[in-house]
């Protein structure tokens, strides 16, 4: 505790880091947590690179359809939930089309490795937090399949993309008439 005292401003800061535990750095933390991108988006992603989400194989206890609600053919696990379902697979081909992104996404991984990048530029940007809000849609839509019983069509979920990525950028970039999307 003495060496928290090294001035008054200092020591909470001094207590807090203290306290906090560290680890060692990952190399996703800045495409997780975007500075743009909205909270829940950042929250969703950070559990699913962690593979924290509750996703069906995660809950073997629950007598419930252990396959995926999007194609109904595999079993529901990360693995599969984000870039190799059928559905979810052609939602991400609609994004990397639109913003004419090229790089192959085959996994929530690969995905992450692409956009690591310190890059600080708009389309930086753009990339990481059209990852975050694709992740967030997809497990938003997830969920309103099982406990609402609402489904919405990839182009509809798409559009709700579309609309969320230009309300971001709207309100974020000093100049936005410079995205070059769509």
């Amino acid at each position: 505790m003495s060496g928290w005292n090294s001035g008054m401003d200092k020591f909470m800061s001094h207590a807090y880091n203290f306290f906090r535990p560290s680890g060692s750095s990952v190399s996703w933390e800045r495409v997780v947590w975007e500075k743009w991108s909205l909270p829940k988006h950042c929250f969703i992603l950070w559990l699913a690179v962690q593979w924290k989400l509750r996703t069906r194989d995660m809950l073997p206890f629950l007598p419930s359809d252990p396959f995926c609600v999007f194609c109904q053919y595999e079993g529901e696990s990360h693995d599969h939930f984000f870039f190799a379902c059928e559905w979810t697979s052609c939602l991400w081909g609609k994004i990397k089309s639109w913003l004419q992104i090229g790089r192959s996404m085959t996994t929530l991984y690969s995905a992450l490795r692409g956009l690591r990048f310190r890059k600080s530029n708009l389309e930086a940007r753009m990339r990481r937090v059209s990852l975050g809000s694709g992740v967030y849609l997809i497990w938003e839509e997830r969920n309103k399949r099982i406990f609402e019983g609402k489904c919405l069509r990839v182009d509809r979920v798409f559009r709700r993309f579309q609309i969320l990525f230009y309300t971001i950028f709207h309100f974020h970039a000093a100049n936005y008439s410079r995205l070059d999307v769509g």
